[in-house]
């Protein structure tokens, strides 16, 4: 997979973060524009044809422009996007959170929190505790991926499934502190539709459990891997 070529990296990044901004298949024409790589519009329909044919792009059948595949996101997770940090508005929002003492009412902001940086749902809830909170459900069901009921009950399907199955998912999979899960990757056959990444978190008050954000492949993910760092660094 990092056996790409600098232009087609490029290509690939551009057609990526396009689709996250306008959530439609991306042409080459619109790739042109982005990124002025000074050649035709020919060679980058050739890189984009070669993309799909490795898998990293898909054509809609409907749509003459591209969207990225699990592969895609997948590469541009792990070799493209850099060391990224919440904002201190952001960061100022996550220490307030961690005044919260008591497990009821830190669990609680926390979800409230991670939604709103995230821009996805968060669920959250402590290992060794009954308490959950959850939190983004009616915002993230504005994105066009749920334009149809049928999105839409699928994914309160999983909603629903959360509470129990995001702490057998640690259990199950040894995960130490945090995973990120894209599309097909995801051990929970409900989510395997988006893109899941969860996370431990430490109280210093000596309390314990998870996060997860959930929303479509097409979501900001360097915003998901701020959020995960920010948890680590708390203990």
């Amino acid at each position: 997979m990092n056996m790409l070529k600098d232009r087609q990296k490029s290509i690939l990044e551009a057609a990526i973060l396009e689709h996250i901004r306008t959530a439609r298949p991306v042409a080459s024409q619109e790739i042109m524009e982005c990124l002025r790589l000074g050649v035709s519009p020919a060679t980058i329909r050739s890189e984009m044809q070669t993309l799909d044919e490795e898998g990293y792009l898909e054509q809609p059948h409907t749509s003459a422009g591209r969207v990225p595949t699990d592969k895609g996101y997948r590469f541009f997770v792990d070799n493209v996007i850099e060391q990224s940090m919440l904002e201190k508005g952001e960061k100022r929002k996550m220490d307030e959170v961690f005044n919260a003492k008591e497990v009821d009412e830190f669990i609680k902001y926390l979800s409230r929190s991670v939604a709103e940086i995230s821009g996805v749902f968060a669920a959250v809830g402590a290992f060794d505790d009954d308490v959950f909170y959850d939190n983004g459900l009616a915002e993230i069901l504005d994105e066009p991926e749920f334009k149809e009921a049928s999105s839409i009950r699928a994914f309160s399907r999983l909603v629903d499934l959360l509470d129990e199955t995001i702490p057998e998912l640690f259990r199950a999979h040894d995960i130490e502190e945090e995973a990120m899960f894209i599309g097909s990757e995801n051990p929970l056959h409900e989510a395997r539709d988006y893109a899941m990444t969860v996370s431990r978190w430490h109280h210093p008050e000596g309390f314990e459990g998870f996060v997860a954000m959930v929303g479509p492949k097409r979501t900001h993910y360097e915003k998901h891997m701020a959020i995960v760092r920010y948890l680590e660094k708390i203990r």
